[in-house]
C-alpha cells in the first residue's frame, strides 16, 4: 500500500473512558466497576480523607465493563494472555461502517435468527468490503446508528446489541488476512446464544462444544470489543496501536489508538 502514518498529529483513541464514578457501558448484567481508597491499618488512600496520597482499588469485568481485547483464551482452557498474542501492536487497520439489519436474512446462526434480532449479515459486510488491501490486518466495524450512548449503553433484555451471522464469520476467517477484529458491540456473539458463542469459535477456528487447544486454531488471532469510533473519523486505511496492558488474563481493557495515513507521493520520472 502506497502509504505512510501522519505521526505529526495527535492520534485518536476509541476505547471508551471507564469512568468509575459515573455512567458507564455494561453488558449481561455484571456489576458496575468501582474504585475506592485502599484502606490498610491506619493508612487511607484518600487525600480528601486526611490520607498522604491517592491510591485506589479497583474492581471491574474486563468482558463487560468496557473496551477489552480478548484473546482465544476467552474460549478454551489453556491461557494465553492478549499481550502473548499482540507481539506487534503497530498494524494496518481498515475502518468501515454499516448497519446491521433485522429484515428477514438468508444467513444463519447458533442459535437459529430470531425475529428482530439486529444482524451484521454477509452480504452488508461484503458490500463495503469490496477492495480489502492484504496488508491490512485488523479490521474496526462501526455500525449505524452511531450515538454517544454507545458510551453509557447498559446492554441487556432492555437493549439487545446486533450480532454477526455465522456466513458473515466465516467468510472474514476464510476470505480476509484479517488477525484483529474491532467492533463497537459487546460481542460479536447474540447477548443470550445458549453459551455457544458460535462466532468466536468461528473466528478461532474452536470446534463447537470444545476448550480444548489443537493446533488448527488460530491462535494468532484477537477480538476487541466495544470501542466508540466517532462520527467525524471517516471510514478508510489507518494505522493501530492496539494498547494492551501485561495482564495474564483472556480478556484485558485496551487502548486502540488510531494514526491517520497519508498517500505518498508519486515519484517523478
Amino acid at each position: 500500500m502506497e502509504a505512510r502514518a501522519q505521526l505529526n498529529k495527535p492520534p485518536v483513541s476509541i476505547a471508551i473512558a471507564m469512568q468509575f464514578d459515573g455512567p458507564q457501558p455494561n453488558h449481561f448484567g455484571a456489576n458496575e466497576a468501582t474504585a475506592k481508597p485502599m484502606q490498610s491499618g491506619g493508612f487511607i488512600g484518600d487525600t480528601t480523607q486526611g490520607g498522604s496520597c491517592n491510591a485506589q482499588e479497583v474492581t471491574f469485568n474486563p468482558h463487560c465493563n468496557g473496551t477489552h481485547t480478548e484473546s482465544i483464551s476467552h474460549v478454551i482452557d489453556e491461557l494465553i494472555a492478549p499481550h502473548e498474542v499482540v507481539v506487534q501492536p503497530l498494524m494496518l487497520a481498515q475502518l468501515i461502517t454499516l448497519e446491521a439489519s433485522s429484515d428477514a436474512v438468508l444467513d444463519t446462526y447458533q442459535p437459529p435468527i430470531e425475529p428482530g434480532d439486529k444482524v451484521i449479515g454477509l452480504h452488508q459486510l461484503t458490500a463495503v468490503l469490496k477492495d480489502l488491501h492484504e496488508d491490512v490486518k485488523a479490521l474496526i466495524i462501526r455500525t449505524l446508528p452511531n450515538t454517544t450512548t454507545k458510551q453509557t449503553c447498559r446492554y441487556g433484555q432492555d437493549v439487545n446489541p446486533a450480532f454477526f451471522s455465522n456466513e458473515a464469520m466465516q467468510w472474514l476467517v476464510e476470505e480476509t488476512e484479517i488477525d484483529h477484529l474491532l467492533v463497537d458491540l459487546p460481542s460479536v456473539d447474540r447477548l443470550y446464544d445458549d453459551g455457544l458463542l458460535s462466532n468466536h469459535r468461528l473466528f478461532w477456528n474452536i470446534d463447537p462444544g470444545s476448550h480444548q487447544s489443537s493446533e488448527q486454531q488460530h491462535r494468532h488471532k484477537t477480538i476487541t470489543e466495544m470501542v466508540y469510533v466517532p462520527n467525524d473519523i471517516k471510514d478508510g486505511a489507518y494505522l493501530l496501536n492496539l494498547q494492551l496492558p501485561r495482564l495474564n488474563l483472556n480478556a484485558v481493557p485496551s487502548n486502540p489508538v488510531l494514526y491517520k495515513m497519508l498517500k505518498q507521493a508519486k515519484p517523478k520520472t
